[in-house]
């Protein structure tokens, strides 16, 4: 007698709730669909044994959530490895190639131009070898859709359009290709350019401490665009980061006014460019993929490097500096010191564009910092720059903030993992639910057919003109930017 009564307790006290969040979906303006679906959904809660499958679930989560992180993480360090290293090998490279003391071939700009043909040559090998990398497509290679358009057609009498369909707009127009890849790409250029000029007047440490302030552009430029949400924590970390950048720059002995000028102003294009790349990477199917944007970005840079490099350094200087380089080292080694760079920045760029892809630009940014700091220190072994102590507070500091970056952005892909993990194990645990629910649409169906309420029974009736709720409009994708 009491176990009744405690479940007729139990029944008014359910009763009472739903009748109450009932109201409360009313209010907030619930379809009767989507309020039954909550009530199922409350009472499979409120089912002991669904609490235990819910446990369950939940564990089934954590591990696909932790699986996916684990995938994540190493990918992420395989290409920060790869970056990190070609970066070094490049920029110690350049020091050697265009400073005074070592082999003193004053050309930096007309040298990024001739790196810039040999990317883009690089980009159209793997382009013509890896049909999946060709602009256009997705990573199993199938051609990515163009973004929906409205389509308004008008049928005459006899069946016929009056106004044919579209054509799918190209792949790429000149219209974008002067606003976007053309930005972009002389950005690039004066980053690299003008980065390289400043190695003639300053010494690779200051120039790598310099350079660390892109930081500060970037997040900037990524508020602009809106690519990174500023949140409080995230202004301290970079602000912190920032202040030890500062420090590491404070004490510099042979303060060079030209070398800091144009290594700030590299730092600004950097700033910029790394943001409208990433807009390209993700926003438009004709550079969805690292070598496509190589292959349009390319000439964009190797024209604007060249046309900077004959009012600058001068022709007739190139012409005798390339033919004092030859008669020093030999045509074929010669010709080699000035191309191999271009090989290495070329993996340089396309493992940057893979993990921008993967990442944000401010997160690219931050292990940018930490690329620096082992630009320094491979800078105080090769060439024998000094660091004080100031310096070296400056560098700890700056470690810190990176540590404190990495588990703000470690947290965020946990949280991101995890909602992954709940969507992927609820569509599973979801589709044995549709089908059941299908089959017995079918029989009332059916049942609906043989009596006078075939109109209540009739899906098309109750689901609207297309039957179902799969007549909803589809998902939105990122459409193009143009």
């Amino acid at each position: 007698m009491e176990l009744s009564s405690i479940r007729s307790s139990n029944e008014d006290a359910r009763s009472d709730d739903e009748d109450d969040d009932d109201d409360d979906d009313e209010e907030t303006g619930l379809a009767q669909r989507e309020r039954k679906r909550r009530r199922r959904q409350r009472r499979r809660n409120q089912d002991p044994a669904n609490r235990i499958a819910g446990e369950a679930l939940l564990a089934e989560e954590k591990g696909i959530a932790k699986a996916a992180l684990i995938r994540n993480v190493i990918i992420n360090g395989i290409l920060i490895l790869l970056w990190y290293t070609f970066s070094i090998s490049i920029s110690v490279y350049n020091k050697w190639m265009f400073s005074s003391e070592n082999l003193d071939f004053h050309f930096p700009l007309f040298t990024t131009s001739i790196h810039m043909f040999v990317q883009f040559s690089l980009a159209c090998l793997v382009i013509i070898i890896f049909p999946r990398f060709r602009p256009g497509r997705d990573r199993n290679g199938n051609v990515i859709p163009p973004p929906p358009q409205e389509e308004h057609q008008y049928e005459r009498v006899g069946g016929e359009d009056e106004y044919p369909k579209k054509k799918p707009p190209p792949l790429m127009t000149k219209t974008f290709y002067l606003s976007r890849i053309a930005p972009c790409g002389t950005a690039t250029a004066l980053d690299i350019g003008l980065g390289n000029f400043s190695l003639r007047f300053i010494s690779l440490t200051f120039f790598t401490m310099c350079k660390s302030s892109v930081l500060a552009f970037v997040l900037l430029f990524a508020f602009v665009f809106r690519l990174e949400k500023p949140t409080w924590k995230l202004c301290g970390i970079i602000s912190l980061m920032t202040i030890g950048v500062i420090l590491m720059v404070s004490g510099e002995a042979a303060f060079n006014a030209l070398g800091f000028i144009l290594v700030m102003t590299a730092s600004l294009c950097s700033g910029f460019r790394w943001s409208l790349t990433q807009i390209l990477l993700l926003r438009n199917r004709a550079t969805s993929n690292p070598f496509s944007s190589i292959f349009f970005l390319t000439p964009v840079m190797f024209l604007v490097l060249f046309v900077l490099a004959l009012p600058i350094e001068g022709a007739s200087a190139v012409l005798q500096g390339l033919q004092e380089l030859a008669q020093a080292k030999g045509y074929f080694l010669g010709s080699l010191i000035i191309l191999f760079p271009g090989c290495l920045a070329f993996m340089m760029v396309a493992a940057e564009f893979a993990l921008l892809q993967r990442s944000s630009v401010v997160t690219l940014s931050v292990c940018g910092i930490f690329k620096e700091v082992l630009t320094i220190s491979a800078a105080s072994f090769t060439f024998g720059d000094e660091l004080s102590p100031i310096n070296v507070s400056g560098l700890i500091v700056t470690i810190a903030s990176i540590a404190g970056y990495n588990w703000l952005k470690y947290s965020k892909m946990r949280r991101d993992a995890r909602k992954e993990a709940h969507a992927v194990v609820t569509a599973e645990n979801d589709a044995p639910r549709k089908r059941q629910s299908s089959i017995e649409t079918g029989s009332e169906f059916a049942i609906g057919r043989d009596s006078m309420s075939s109109e209540a029974g009739d899906p098309l009736n109750r689901g609207g003109i297309h039957g179902s709720d799969n007549s909803r409009s589809p998902q939105k994708r990122p459409e193009d930017i143009e």
